[in-house]
């Protein structure tokens, strides 16, 4: 009786271990060397300060930089795997439901107000069926989301991701994320 009990306390503190969401950083989705590339392309479009917004140039300019966001590689350490990430909401649609899609960047305004960061920096959020949402997030409320992280390169009309999670849970970013 006393191993039946004790093999079941060691299979449930074993689940309860692989449940453990991992926090993870918004710096952990950047590949280092691609990291670098585009801030030697970022400075060289410093020293092209002097183009007139619109103009052929800066249009090509911006165009190449574009392009080379959308395409930002992923990291696949955490592909698979459960975690926990803040960020900011930014909605796709005007559904106010708790199963909404959103996506999830890492400062305010990003899809908004400025163009869309990298593919590498914009998570698509899916809230699965049953998953722990406190509240509906707003555009642009501070959030916690904890799911599983997938590569999905996906073009939303927001800009283009380079992850999806599969959440489990959201909640507001003030409230201490669970685990601590």
């Amino acid at each position: 009786m006393r191993q039946a009990l004790a093999l079941a306390w060691l299979l449930s503190a074993a689940a309860a271990w692989g449940q453990a969401s991992l926090e993870i950083s918004w710096d952990d989705l950047i590949d280092p060397r691609w990291a670098k590339e585009v801030q030697v392309e970022m400075m060289a479009l410093g020293r092209l300060g002097g183009l007139r917004d619109g103009s052929e140039a800066a249009d090509r300019a911006m165009a190449t930089l574009r392009q080379k966001w959308d395409a930002a590689p992923i990291v696949s350490t955490h592909i698979g795997k459960r975690i926990r990430i803040p960020g900011y909401v930014v909605p796709l649609d005007a559904d106010r439901s708790a199963s909404r899609t959103f996506l999830l960047v890492p400062y305010f305004g990003a899809c908004i107000h400025t163009p869309p960061p990298p593919a590498n920096q914009i998570i698509l959020v899916v809230p699965q069926k049953g998953a722990k949402i406190r509240e509906v997030p707003e555009s642009m409320a501070t959030v916690w989301v904890e799911g599983v992280l997938e590569d999905a390169r996906t073009q939303t009309s927001q800009g283009v991701t380079g992850y999806q999670i599969l959440a489990t849970g959201v909640r507001p970013y003030e409230e201490a994320p669970r685990g601590r």
